[in-house]
């Protein structure tokens, strides 16, 4: 369980909220739209606005988004070079998989960092380097994609002639399936790619709706582009046509990162100082997510020139087009007749945000941001953890193991393991990923990461470790400096830090219980400040009460500053005054080390104003 304490006057914190992505300096950041602003106006300008379809917008399809991909290259990549078998890697979308996969690359030194707009194209063409190869990559994850609630309700835009031009970074054929089944057939949605960039152009002059311009080609078509170099070179008129449109009509972005700088480009050019974008622009992100700053300084720009231009949160593209269909007279009664997908249902509670400070309640958890991805499991025939703990102390070697039913996961120096485990006759030496699906529910896997926390936190100068049965406590080792610490300028909850009750021989202590948990997709370290004290079991009654009341008098006065001043006594200890710590267990090169990163920052929770 997640303890609390009642903190006021403290501003909220989100620990995870990392540092947004600015705009130049020269333009000022402009605020996000709200959703039902964006429907009243699209009701009035259904036929002025155009929709661009970037790969978020066929995730809920089953198709990878460009994102997904890269982290799919990485752990190919990544597994090709150790020599490492599929089973190695479980989870790709896994924090901690995912650190330790980039960590790999950039020490390597030739590949663009994360969140470059090179990223995707220089994994694509390291991972499969012929053309052919790249094609029959994207043959089979397109294949398997069906069109998504989004989609169908797409098509009966275009049906109900709310939905003229479609453009695209996507190489699926998921628009183009939604349309033929709510159009009767294929023939009246007009498809121009690289191929034939010009029927996108005729199909405009004449007027025949709608039509679907698909920017890097069709999967299907010789004219595929998925490199950077390919990208850069993306056929001229195809951009042409879209810079054109978009001088003449608004648009409307989803599910597009903004991450290819030849669509940028060809969208900065249309803004054509001001007389570009007649319908506005509007570019949809979910709210969690911050932009990138080609996308921020476009908008912002089109703003400054006086463009109706705006970010616009969406949840996802299914949830939006849930929202336009149920509120445009034309469609709110066809609902029911969107045949091939269910409609969305998500909730979504977004955080209030705060201009001051607000009362809060501080908890005593702290967040474990980085923590092993993969850790040694070796098959022999050796009992439960008991005869393993006894197998360790009798080969005198530093490792950590647990038992689970497929083998012994194992922390530590190869050759150690070895030397553990050869006496029992081992029949594989093997890799294995720690899934956070495993380490939700107590279980092996769980035990072997918390023991493996617990010992990197007791390499912490001025703590010492100990375990009784099942808790595992930290003790300040004596000395001014562990004293001090616990004493803020506003509170000074402890005096000492150890020492002997009054009137009895019994030694007590300050100390702090260790938990791990794991919740909302994310690991926990819980740290429960209490004190300890050492009776003998045969200590007199009266001693026995002493003891007791010494306890109570000195929680007593353990209430709100002085518990949080405790608290971040401890925090100090564990973390240090940095924003966060990295732990490793071992310090080793030869096997496979547990390493752990600590935010300082505990989470916190409260009820601001509405």
């Amino acid at each position: 369980m997640i303890h609390s304490i009642d903190v006021p006057d403290v501003a909220r914190v989100d620990a995870s909220t990392k540092p947004a992505l600015a705009a130049p300096t020269d333009i000022q950041p402009i605020l996000p739209l709200d959703t039902s602003a964006f429907l009243r106006l699209f009701q009035l300008r259904a036929a002025q606005i155009m929709w661009f379809l970037g790969a978020g917008a066929s995730r809920s399809a089953g198709i990878k988004t460009a994102g997904d991909m890269i982290w799919d290259f990485k752990q190919r990549l990544y597994r090709s070079q150790k020599k490492l078998p599929p089973s190695a890697i479980t989870d790709i979308g896994e924090p901690a998989v995912q650190r330790k996969l980039q960590a790999h690359f950039d020490s390597l030194g030739r590949f663009p960092p994360a969140g470059s707009e090179t990223e995707y194209s220089a994994y694509f063409e390291a991972t499969y380097h012929a053309p052919r190869d790249r094609r029959a990559y994207l043959d089979e994850l397109i294949a398997r994609g069906r069109p998504s609630f989004g989609h169908h309700a797409l098509s009966l835009l275009m049906a109900e002639d709310l939905c003229r031009i479609i453009w695209t970074t996507n190489f699926d054929r998921t628009v183009e399936d939604a349309a033929a089944e709510r159009l009767g057939g294929t023939g009246r949605l007009v498809v121009a790619d690289l191929k034939e960039p010009e029927k996108i152009r005729r199909a405009v002059d004449e007027n025949r709706w709608p039509v679907y311009g698909k920017l890097h080609g069709d999967y299907h078509s010789d004219s595929l582009k998925n490199t950077d170099a390919e990208l850069r070179r993306q056929d001229d008129e195809m951009r042409r046509n879209l810079v054109d449109a978009c001088r003449r009509q608004g648009l409307a972005v989803i599910g597009y990162s903004g991450r290819d700088a030849s669509i940028m480009k060809a969208l900065e050019e249309a803004l054509d100082e001001g007389r570009g974008f007649p319908g506005g622009l509007f570019w949809f992100k979910r709210g969690q997510d911050t932009p990138y700053p080609a996308v921020t300084a476009l908008i912002a720009r089109a703003h400054a020139l006086g463009i109706d231009a705006h970010l616009v949160e969406a949840e996802s593209f299914d949830e939006l087009f849930s929202d336009l269909l149920r509120f445009l007279p034309q469609t709110a009664d066809k609902l029911a007749s969107l045949v091939g997908a269910a409609r969305p249902r998500l909730a979504t509670a977004k955080p209030r945000t705060s201009t001051g400070p607000v009362p809060a309640i501080r908890m005593n958890a702290l967040a474990v941001t980085s923590r092993p991805a993969l850790c040694r499991i070796i098959d022999c025939p050796i009992g439960g953890d008991k005869e393993v703990d006894e197998a360790i102390a009798k080969a005198g070697v530093d490792i950590i193991a647990h038992r689970v039913r497929d083998g012994v996961l194992a922390f530590g120096r190869d050759a150690d393991i070895r030397t553990v485990f050869e006496p029992y006759g081992i029949k594989a030496f093997d890799h294995h990923p720690l899934s956070s699906k495993r380490l939700v529910k107590e279980g092996g896997e769980r035990a072997l990461v918390r023991d493996a926390l617990f010992r990197a936190i007791a390499g912490r100068p001025g703590l010492t470790l100990e375990r009784r049965r099942s808790r595992v406590r930290l003790r300040p080792i004596p000395g001014p400096v562990q004293a001090s610490i616990f004493n803020s300028d506003t509170a000074k909850p402890v005096d000492r830090i150890s020492g002997l009750v009054p009137k009895t021989d019994v030694p007590w202590s300050e100390a702090c219980g260790l938990r791990v948990d794991y919740r909302l997709e994310q690991l926990w370290l819980l740290i429960e400040p209490t004190i300890i004290t050492e009776l003998a079991a045969d200590t007199p009654e009266d001693v026995v009460e002493l003891t007791r009341e010494f306890v109570r008098e000195r929680r007593a006065r353990r209430h709100n500053r002085f518990a949080n001043a405790l608290l971040e006594g401890w925090i100090g200890l564990i973390v240090g005054r940095e924003r966060s710590v990295r732990l490793k267990v071992f310090g080793i090169a030869d096997g496979i080390d547990a390493e752990f990163e600590i935010l300082r920052t505990s989470a916190f929770s409260g009820i601001g104003k509405p």
